[in-house]
């Protein structure tokens, strides 16, 4: 029988299969029709997934956090705590909606930002952002139990799994982080956020409810945080103003295989998130914010996105031949990547705190990268022991990508888009005039003079933009400014001093060697073959661009191309693997428009303003939880009234984490204790 209670549905069998599950219909009598008639008998089956008990219903059910349909499913099991929401997984990312847009500043405001440094007054982006998280929750029994049998099923090994539902996992350990996380963000930037975006795991449905609910093969059992409020609808998860979204890598990840435990291949799906802000704050549920913090501390229209490093922790162009367990191999193989299409160069690590993205810019990355994001998203574990090829690590690629591909567009503004014919015509001669050489004499740059971080330029520009100054976040090195690595490639460890006297030298038979004789075939000597040369005219053409701007670099303003055919207007450089394999010649490049003609100087402003950033340092801490020492330390080490701004609790608890998981969480309620809108009380 199928007892029916306040349009709820119990599925009450004898106790011999107390594992099944809870079911809740959302929605009017009516809707039980969708999954099965009432008057149906039901017959059990031996579960394929035994981690959750029968049990009465919620009195107060929940909706489906991603599905419009009225008869939503809301599964529980009341003995863990734990809850899911079912899906089908036939309704891919694709049918639910796009990213919000990229924001462009207009013509006339890039014009002023870039010829001559100039503030841009009269346009103000919409600045609220999202907030997006990674989670793992170790301790639902269903992610223990897809968990050993992926696991197993990767080793190789034969027989079945053994399931030690209570054994600790090395840093998967639930201290809940994930709910003082969010606290921590509401506390100090919520007036400045729009949505957070929460993504999640979600399992294969246990064979009982494809035959005793109705739900098809399809069908996915999405997770939820147990601390979330059921009585309340999931429309109306929000805090003030910010509204609470769940994303199941099911509804996401493109290609999608089944449960994945692999936090690389989670990264490498942030791009296909769904209403999301083109501008987001990254965080692992570990990460945490200890003071205000403002939107520039991630992201402004004037400065760009803002990114954090550790210059003197770099990352090599090359495999390690003997991977040790972690995050070093992804690293060196999105460097190997990086390097084929950039060109070889160490590239400084990213800090391990919240992280400003962009979605349009992971967009491009993939249609540079294609088979390695792929590649990596089809791995359920990390792949820490093979050499090649290996995962992406997209926290990395993303903001080294952005730079790059700023140096790239600079080099081609003034090489192919400035200096070059349009027939891809080159002149070595007017190039070295161009850049105030003389003819048989090397080029010394040095003794750079520019104010564009100067402390009271940058208040005065963000300010007209509408900014608050950052809370936490120091700017060292602007895009305005050129390249930031041309130190780090010579073997340094910090970022160029622009006033240096000796900074760099251009060597006319090097860098412009009489063999030249196309636009795009010089910008590749520049960029690719002959990096540091490439680096120096950068050098160069910012110093003769006076204190701000980037005059030096840009085409004419009565430039202009009539491209080989109408269509989607282009708006980046090529997107190739590798750099050989671009076609740079400007009728290559702007082969395509919605217009007539395209204005030259006009694409390299909006190429420009596509990839600005600046560098930041922020005071944080990371610390490390192997015990119940460290973890005494390490909250001692963050005081309340402390500057520090971010901190990572890094779990890596070996053995009975219980006193480790007291410490974090008596100092998580004592530092964040108003609960979110969206908590159960």
């Amino acid at each position: 029988m199928l007892p029916v209670h306040n349009h709820s549905v119990v599925i009450t069998h004898p106790s011999r299969y107390r594992w099944l599950l809870a079911i809740v219909f959302i929605g009017a009598t009516y809707s039980l029709g969708t999954y099965y008639r009432a008057d149906e008998s039901v017959t059990s089956v031996e579960p394929a997934i035994p981690y959750v008990d029968v049990a009465e219903p919620s009195s107060t059910p929940v909706q489906d956090t991603e599905s419009d349909d009225t008869s939503a499913v809301f599964v529980s099991s009341p003995s863990s705590g734990d809850f899911y929401i079912p899906f089908k997984l036939s309704e891919t990312w694709r049918d639910r909606g796009s990213p919000l847009a990229y924001q462009e500043p207009p013509i006339e405001c890039l014009e002023s930002m870039f010829n001559s440094g100039a503030d841009c007054e009269g346009w103000r982006p919409d600045q609220p952002m999202d907030v997006v998280w990674s989670w793992v929750n170790s301790t639902d029994r269903a992610w223990r139990y897809a968990h050993a049998i992926i696991e197993h099923s990767v080793s190789g090994k034969p027989g079945k799994p053994n399931i030690d539902y209570n054994a600790p996992i090395a840093h998967l350990q639930n201290l809940d982080e994930l709910r003082y996380s969010m606290r921590s963000v509401l506390q100090h930037f919520q007036p400045y956020v729009r949505q957070f975006n929460l993504m999640a795991s979600d399992f294969a449905t246990p064979d009982e409810f494809r035959t005793d609910v109705g739900l098809s093969e399809k069908h996915r059992l999405g997770q939820l945080p147990q601390w979330l409020d059921r009585s309340l609808a999931v429309a109306d998860w929000h805090d003030g103003v910010v509204g609470l979204s769940v994303h199941h890598h099911g509804r996401f990840f493109d290609p999608y295989q089944d449960t994945t435990f692999n936090s690389f291949g989670i990264e490498s799906q942030l791009r296909n998130l769904r209403g999301v802000s083109d501008v987001f704050v990254y965080l692992n549920d570990d990460m945490y914010f200890l003071r205000d913090l403002h939107p520039a501390d991630f992201y402004t229209s004037t400065y760009g996105l803002v990114f954090r490093f550790d210059p003197n922790l770099q990352v090599p162009p090359k495999l390690d031949t003997r991977p040790s367990r972690g995050e070093w191999q992804p690293l060196r193989e999105s460097n190997v990547l990086l390097s084929k299409r950039f060109g070889a160069s160490n590239r400084p690590y990213t800090a391990h705190m919240a992280k400003a993205m962009s979605v349009s810019l992971l967009q491009e990355a993939y249609a540079c990268f294609p088979e390695a994001f792929t590649r990596t998203a089809l791995r359920p574990m990390r792949d820490v022991h093979r050499t090649d090829p290996g995962d992406l690590h997209t926290a990395f690629l993303l903001p080294q990508f952005t730079i790059e591909r700023h140096r790239e567009a600079l080099l081609w503004s003034w090489a192919v888009g400035r200096m070059g014919g349009d027939d891809d015509g080159w002149d070595n001669d007017d190039a070295w005039t161009a850049l105030g050489g003389e003819r048989d004499e090397d080029i010394h740059v040095g003794g750079l003079h520019r104010i564009t971080l100067n402390e009271n330029v940058v208040s005065r520009s963000l300010r007209r933009a509408g900014y608050e100054r950052p809370g936490a976040t120091e700017y060292v090195f602007s895009s305005a400014d050129g390249y930031p690595y041309y130190d780090l490639r010579k073997g340094g460890k910090g970022y160029p001093d622009l006033a240096t006297e000796d900074l760099c030298t251009i060597k006319r038979d090097e860098c412009f060697p009489s063999d030249l004789t196309s636009a795009s075939g010089a910008f590749m000597h520049l960029a690719f073959m002959s990096p540091s040369c490439g680096d120096c005219v950068i050098n160069r053409l910012v110093q003769r661009s006076g204190q701000a701007g980037l005059s030096e670099f840009l085409p004419s303003a009565d430039r202009e191309i009539i491209p080989a055919s109408r269509g989607e207007t282009v708006v980046t450089l090529p997107t190739v693997a590798q750099w050989e394999d671009g076609q740079f010649a400007l009728t290559d490049v702007l082969s395509s428009a919605t217009t007539p003609t395209i204005r030259v100087r006009d694409f390299v402003l909006r190429l420009l303003a596509r990839y600005r950033f600046v560098l930041g340092n922020s005071p944080s801490e990371f610390v490390f939880l192997q015990g119940a020492g460290s973890a005494k330390k390490g909250v001692a080490r963050l005081p309340a009234d402390s500057d520090i701004a971010f901190a990572c609790m890094n779990d890596d608890i070996r053995g009975d984490g219980r006193q480790v998981a007291d410490i974090l969480r008596g100092w998580q309620s004592e530092r964040w204790p108003v609960a979110a809108q969206w908590e159960a009380l």
